[in-house]
């Protein structure tokens, strides 16, 4: 098997099934404690889907900026770095970015991660419009 420059989709999507079960745990933690909050009263829908969704786009933010990986993309070997040649770290818009189109990619079954094999510079959707990439090391 032939060693390519980037990160293809299945080492993509085994590293985000990994941080997916570390992702429940914080789910559990922030749903613990948004109930006992509301004196265990169940919080409105949209607000229990906000608070799912900013504590995901957190967990993330707060790996990617700190060193680049998740844990599940320390176990596979690759980060994420700023495509900007001169900033090697992402920002927290950049991340918010990242996130957001990465859930709409999971409502497509990750079917946008696919343009990899297209694009000449080996880029997915959410490398693109967060304007990052992923490299190995």
């Amino acid at each position: 098997m032939e060693k390519t420059p980037y990160v293809g989709p299945f080492k993509r999507i085994v590293a985000s099934v990994y941080d997916f079960f570390l992702l429940l745990g914080v789910w559990f933690l922030v749903g613990s404690l948004a109930l006992w909050l509301n004196g265990g009263e169940i919080l409105h829908p949209l607000i229990g889907g906000l608070l799912v969704f900013i504590s995901g786009w957190m967990f993330f933010t707060f790996f990617w900026i700190k060193n680049g990986q998740t844990l599940g993309m320390q176990v596979w070997k690759f980060k994420i770095v700023n495509a900007d040649p001169n900033n090697d770290r992402i920002t927290l818009k950049q991340t918010f970015l990242r996130y957001t189109v990465n859930c709409g990619m999971l409502a497509l079954l990750g079917m946008p991660l696919f343009l990899i094999y297209v694009d000449s510079k080996k880029l997915a959707v959410n490398d693109i419009l967060s304007k990052t990439r992923l490299e190995k090391i």
